[in-house]
């Protein structure tokens, strides 16, 4: 079977990169893109165009008209955050049989994030979640690595993630009502992965601030505290590093750290991928990521796997998992509002 896709909304720059993949898969079609509001994009309508050789009558302005006249099996999206949930609804009720892939994170806020599933769970489509870095074998064996109990029992979770500012200086990202900011941007990354990697375990409560200089409506920079019944875990966000970490890894390093009660891993040490200190061997050691199944190739890979597979979303491709994890991000969003802690919102 030929599975035909459809590209939605060009908000997010990782747009582009996803129909690729729909190009390269051998079992993938690309019959239509769409782009309401190419100003705010920042992905490229154009380049997509002219990369793929899209044709003229294949692209679209409209979405309702391009879901009609296209008839997709599975429609990718990557709306602004603040428009995740309108995006779900609109063309869950186009069909509901579509499936439908979404760009991280879930949602804005914690409403969104349930009205997107309940949307979806009205229908028998897919509904899965796009994070580009489950794609990464190093994400996969740090999950290996803890499930093992290579370092005992999760105590904390150390995350430090972000980029040099969001592109470009006028874009979506830099208006709140859009939901922009470093903390939408990449708190999301944070708590869903280090939820993953405790096997679902949430926090009691969470305290966060966030910086927003003078010149800006959204924040750059943000520290979230989840306190758990074992101790602490942080989550950093931040638009101000020295170099895009897709380009030049910066300094001080984007990544995991996570403490056991029997050693630690580290995904933040320059020229290594992955580094365990246990007692046994206190100088620690490094891990090279072991290769993932095929079906982890990319998004189109994954989501043609598990439509011809029958297998289920797993981790962060999970929507219902992504809601668990966006209790810590509410919650946060809350907490920065009100200054105090608070305890996880449901």
């Amino acid at each position: 079977m030929t599975w035909r896709f459809v590209g939605a909304n060009f908000d997010q720059m990782h747009m582009n990169t996803n129909l690729e993949w729909v190009r390269d898969h051998p079992d993938a079609e690309l019959v239509g893109v769409c782009d309401e509001e190419p100003a705010t994009s920042t992905g490229s309508l154009e380049r997509a165009v002219d990369d793929l050789e899209i044709p003229d009558e294949a692209v679209y302005d409209d979405l309702d008209r391009c879901l009609e006249e296209t008839d997709p099996d599975v429609v990718l999206g990557c709306p602004r955050n603040s428009l995740h949930a309108e995006f779900v609804e609109r063309v869950a009720a186009f069909d509901d049989g579509v499936h439908i892939a979404i760009e991280k994170p879930l949602a804005a806020d914690l409403a969104d994030a349930d009205r997107m599933l309940e949307a979806a769970g009205e229908t028998d489509g897919l509904f899965a979640l796009n994070w580009p870095v489950m794609w990464d074998p190093v994400k996969h064996e740090v999950k290996r690595l803890v499930d093992d109990g290579v370092v005992g029992d999760v105590l904390e979770v150390q995350y430090y993630g972000g980029n040099a500012g969001a592109p470009p200086a006028d874009s979506w990202f830099y208006d709140p009502e859009a939901g922009g900011g470093s903390m939408l941007d990449y708190l999301g990354y944070g708590a869903t992965f280090s939820t993953w990697f405790r096997d679902g375990d949430l926090p009691e409560s969470v305290y966060a601030d966030a910086y927003v200089p003078d010149d800006l409506a959204v924040d750059v920079q943000s520290s979230t505290v989840c306190r758990y019944d074992e101790g602490l875990s942080t989550l950093q966000t931040s638009w101000r590093m020295l170099t895009n970490p897709w380009e030049v890894e910066p300094q001080p390093m984007k990544g995991y750290e996570i403490v056991g009660t029997e050693g630690s891993i580290s995904t933040r040490e320059r020229g290594c991928p992955i580094r365990v200190t246990t007692a046994e061997e206190p100088e620690g050691y490094v891990v090279d990521p072991d290769p993932l199944p095929e079906r982890f190739e990319n998004l189109v890979t994954y989501l043609i796997d598990r439509l011809e597979s029958g297998g289920e979303l797993e981790g962060p491709t999970d929507p219902a998992f992504c809601r668990e994890a966006q209790r810590i991000v509410e919650t946060a969003r809350r907490s920065v509002e009100e200054g105090s802690a608070l305890e996880l919102v449901e």
